[in-house]
This record gives C-alpha cells, sequence and structure tokens, in this order.
C-alpha cells in the first residue's frame, strides 16, 4: 500500500513509491480505465466516525471480465483490502452510505437482453460482507442502467437510472427508492427524456430535501445542445415530474449560445442549499467550439459563476482527450461540514501532454470557495505528472475522479491513474493495468483564519504567507501565545519535507520568517507550524 501524500503533514514522512508519479495510495487495481458512462457521481465517501469507503468498476481480463470491487480504509489507517462486490458482467458502481456508516453500493449487471440493477449494502461499516437486493429496472418493455444513488438522512435510499439507447436515440431516466433499507422498492417513475447520460441524484444532509440534476436536450437529435435541468422533492417522498422540472440555464439557440453537455455534479451546503456544477461549450453547425467553461450554480441564491475556462482552442488531429470527454471534465463537489466551504476538483486535459497512442493525458485540479461559490480560488494541479509522447503502459493520465461529498480537515478523492490515456471500451489506446489511487489533500481552510477552533491556544495564529502566489521568496508570520518550542517546516504536494525555516523556542508575540524557494520548482507547499501538541497549515503557490 503506498503511502498517502498528507502523511508527512500529520507526523510522518511520505515517500512516493519509485516509478509511479500520480501521488496517492493504491486502493486497488483495474484494466477498465472508464469508471462512468456520463457524469462521474461518488466512488467515494467519508463516514461520520473518519472511515473512508471506496468502489470502481475492476476488470483482471479486459473486456472479458468485468465486476465491482469495494475497499475501505479505517479511522485508524488499516485497511480491509480489495475484495469483490459482484461479478459476471457487472460494472459503474456508485456508492452512498447509510446512516450507521454501512457501504451502499449501486450497479448494474449488463449481459445484452436480460439488463438488471443490484444494490449491495454492507452489514457493518467497513466489514466488506453484503446482502443483496434487485431494485425494478423496467418501466413497460423499457430497461434501465447506468444507476446513480443517494441515500437521505431518513436512511431512504434513492436511485435513478437511464436506458441503454443506441447513440443517438432519446433515452428515458427512472427513478425509484427504497425506504425499507432496500428490500422494497415504490414503482419507478418516469423522469424525463434526454440525450446525454448525465443525470445524477443527491440528498440533503440537514433537511429530507433530495435533487436531481440532468442535462436536457434543447434540440432531440443533438447530443450537444443541452440545457441543465434539476427537479427537487422537499421531503423526499413526492415528486412532480409532471410540472416540477426546472430549466436553469435556458440557453438560446444562436450560434454564440453556450449549451451543457454530459458532466455534472450536485451537493447541498449545510445551509440546506442546493449546488451544481456542469461544463458549457459553444457549438454551431455540429461544430463545438472551444473553450470549455466549468460554471457553478447557487439554487438558493440563483447566481451563476465561473469556476474556470479551459483553452481557447485544441489542434485539429493528433491529440484527442477521448469520446465524452471535453477540455474540462468529470467534475465532483465537495462541502466542508464546520465552514460551509465549497470544493470542486476535476479532470483537465491539456494538448501539450499527449501519448504516442494521440490521446492527451489527464491531471487532476481543485479550486475552492469560501463564500458559496461566488468566488474561487485558482486551479491548482494536484496531481502534476506530466508525461508528454508516453507509451503504452508508462503514462500517467489521472481520470475519472470522484470526490467524497463530506469534506473535513481533507479533500478524499479517488481516481484512475491510466496507464495509456483514452477510454480503452472505446477503442481509444490500450488496456493496461491502472492502480485506483486515493488522495488525501489538506483542506486549505484548516488552520487559517479559524479563531474557534478548540484545539488551538489562544491567540496562537499562523497567518497567510504574503504574497501568495509569489516568485522565489515569501514571508510567513505567525503569532506565538506564550514562550516554547517551535518548528515550522515547508513541504510540497508529495508530502516532502523541502525546507525548515524554524526550529526552536521562540518568545510569546509575532514571528516573521522568509522562505528562500530560489531553486525550488512551482507549484503547491504547505507551511506547517507546530507549537506543543498543536499544528497549523497554510498553503502557499509558488509561480516562476
Amino acid at each position: 500500500m503506498r503511502n498517502s501524500i498528507i502523511t508527512a503533514l500529520t507526523g510522518v514522512l511520505a515517500i512516493p513509491s519509485a516509478g509511479i508519479c500520480s501521488p496517492g495510495d493504491t486502493v486497488g487495481w483495474t484494466q477498465y480505465d472508464m469508471q462512468s458512462n456520463g457524469s462521474s457521481g461518488t466512488r467515494v465517501a467519508l463516514d461520520g466516525a473518519g472511515g473512508v469507503h471506496f468502489t470502481w468498476m475492476k476488470s483482471n481480463d479486459f473486456p472479458s471480465h468485468r465486476g465491482v470491487a469495494y475497499n475501505y480504509r479505517s479511522p485508524t489507517g488499516e485497511w480491509l483490502g480489495e475484495i469483490f462486490v459482484a461479478e459476471g458482467g457487472s460494472g459503474y458502481p456508485q456508492l452512498a452510505l447509510a446512516t450507521d456508516n454501512r457501504a451502499v453500493i449501486l450497479f448494474h449487471r449488463a449481459p445484452n437482453g436480460a439488463e438488471s440493477l443490484f444494490v449491495a449494502i454492507d452489514v457493518a461499516p467497513g466489514l466488506g460482507l453484503f446482502n443483496y437486493y434487485k431494485p425494478p429496472n423496467r418501466l413497460g418493455q423499457v430497461r434501465f442502467i447506468w444507476p446513480y444513488v443517494t441515500v437521505d438522512r431518513q436512511n431512504r435510499i434513492h436511485l435513478i437510472a437511464t436506458n441503454n439507447a443506441s447513440p443517438g436515440e432519446l433515452q428515458p431516466v427512472m427513478y425509484t427508492r427504497s425506504e425499507n433499507g432496500g428490500t422494497t422498492w415504490v414503482a419507478p417513475q418516469w423522469v424525463d427524456t434526454v440525450q446525454c447520460l448525465s443525470s445524477i441524484i443527491t440528498a440533503s444532509r440537514v433537511s429530507d430535501k433530495v435533487a436531481i440534476v440532468y442535462t436536457h436536450p434543447t434540440d432531440s437529435s443533438n447530443q450537444w445542445l443541452n440545457d441543465l435541468y434539476y427537479i427537487q422533492s422537499s421531503d423526499g417522498l413526492e415528486w412532480d415530474f409532471d410540472h416540477g422540472k426546472v430549466n436553469f440555464t435556458n440557453y438560446v439557440s444562436d450560434p454564440d449560445s453556450l449549451y451543457a453537455y454530459t458532466d455534472i455534479d450536485a451537493v447541498y451546503d449545510y445551509n440546506d442549499n442546493l449546488h451544481f456544477i456542469w461544463t458549457a461549450q459553444r457549438v454551431a453547425s455540429n461544430n463545438v467550439y472551444y473553450p470549455t467553461y466549468l460554471f457553478h450554480a447557487d439554487i438558493g441564491e440563483g447566481v451563476i459563476s465561473t469556476v474556470t475556462i479551459g483553452f481557447s482552442d485544441w489542434p485539429e488531429s493528433g491529440c484527442n482527450f477521448g469520446s465524452w470527454n471535453r477540455q474540462i471534465c468529470k467534475m465532483s463537489l465537495g462541502v466542508h461540514q464546520l465552514t460551509n466551504s465549497l470544493f470542486a476538483v476535476y479532470t483537465r486535459f491539456d494538448s501539450t501532454d499527449c501519448s504516442l497512442s494521440g490521446y492527451a493525458n489527464g491531471e487532476l485540479f481543485m479550486q475552492n470557495s469560501s463564500n458559496l461559490g461566488q468566488d474561487w480560488s485558482a486551479p491548482i494541479n494536484l496531481t502534476n505528472s506530466l508525461t508528454p509522447s508516453c507509451s503504452t503502459g508508462y503514462c500517467e493520465s489521472d481520470h475519472w475522479s470522484s470526490l467524497a461529498e463530506v469534506v473535513d480537515d481533507y479533500l478524499h478523492i479517488f481516481y484512475v491513474n491510466d496507464k495509456d490515456p483514452g477510454r480503452a471500451s472505446g477503442y481509444e489506446g490500450f488496456p493496461t493495468n491502472n492502480p485506483m489511487l486515493y488522495l488525501a489533500v489538506p483542506n486549505p481552510a484548516v488552520g487559517v483564519d479559524d479563531g474557534e477552533s478548540p484545539s488551538r491556544p489562544e491567540n496562537l495564529s499562523l497567518s497567510q504567507n504574503h504574497p501568495n502566489p509569489f516568485n522565489s521568496s515569501t514571508t510567513i508570520s505567525y503569532t506565538l501565545p506564550e514562550k516554547g518550542p517551535v518548528t515550522l517546516s515547508i513541504y510540497n504536494l508529495l508530502g516532502q519535507k523541502v525546507a525548515t525555516l524554524f526550529d526552536g523556542v521562540q518568545q510569546a508575540g509575532e514571528h516573521k520568517l522568509m522562505w528562500d524557494a530560489t531553486g525550488t520548482p512551482s507549484g503547491v507547499y504547505f507551511a506547517r507550524l507546530e507549537v506543543a501538541e498543536k499544528r497549523q497549515i497554510v498553503r502557499m503557490v509558488l509561480l516562476k
């Protein structure tokens, strides 16, 4: 098991294994580089005790064999070990947690003509011993697969699924739920008809609200021309699928209009407001124009903000980010349970980082907002594993990430480290043995401007470095409430200590230290202040 990049920030130095550039713990392996056929959804979840749950589509012999796998990391750091939840053509799993922290895994099994949905529920948190239930997956003769799941605070399991139509055909979306742990299900209901496999579902943690969010075609013959729709139940029981759907974007049909595509995510904050995030593009005469836009919406305020914008162009040949992808895609939203800060994690492709097979390597980026999405921080490259001109088996393409909806001191991220980019199931690139990686990234809001934390001595504070971002040198300021031993160290994003600015005894009061980063490569760094048994961390960005 590879060490997490964050281990050093909690007291133990972590050195990544030789030959693997992308950071994180190896949770398991797969030859199925593609983990979702549409929105990325949820494959990692942080439970109320501090345990982390994972599920993914596993294949040891692509494409003839695939199944659903599960792993669990306990609050004290022990791993359950990779286990199979289901085989026999099972795949595309999604994860939620019951109110008692047990994993609820939804997946489909899809032998031709006999497609079915299954829910696997763990007997106890992190045990890996599952009971299986079979939700309905038909409305008349229409079969549904491609499922997404959430569990509300009343422990009701809500799921949606989409019909497996042929490319270019309209695809119905259905909804059902179980109010008794999967034993029985309400009759399936027809939600809407779509062109893109985008639909997701999410539940509030502070009320009984549940929301379905999806892209809806403005032109039923075109997959590219979509608005963003949502429908919300205030109690998790009553849905108005006839009249309750809301077209949030109302994109205008003209050559300069933006349109939504296939990637979205949604989450409720701890004030019970619904947020969602999606990609948009300009489309004219069946041609897609760049750049790709990543937008955020706060439904409570009715406000749309720009998270980031992709490159303004892309080469016409020689490098492809693959089908069902855009320059920016496969995004996830998370919320910090104390500060209500929002976090977005997504894949971003760069045409200068292209494999010999002709497909772009992905990198994972993160941005955060402390004011419910009105403003977003600058994009931070979390994986930073460029491998231009790589050959099959030696690429570092980080993709199909999932961010746990609950953020604590860390962002809990689960992703595929694809050794040959492109979707192997779509004949893009080649099948390879790919690690499924768990990346724990320090929450940049922890340790900064949080004077109410009961774990800190009164008046102890570590201020944000200035300037930030910085070129070559920056000043770090902190205040000590009393005389005592102090250590101020600098770590990189891999969890490696790169400098110690002070290690000794200091008097009470304000102190300033300069970090001269001449010779240090550009990137994200963390200053860690240790005073007695207390620690504070700030994130710094070095740009040269």
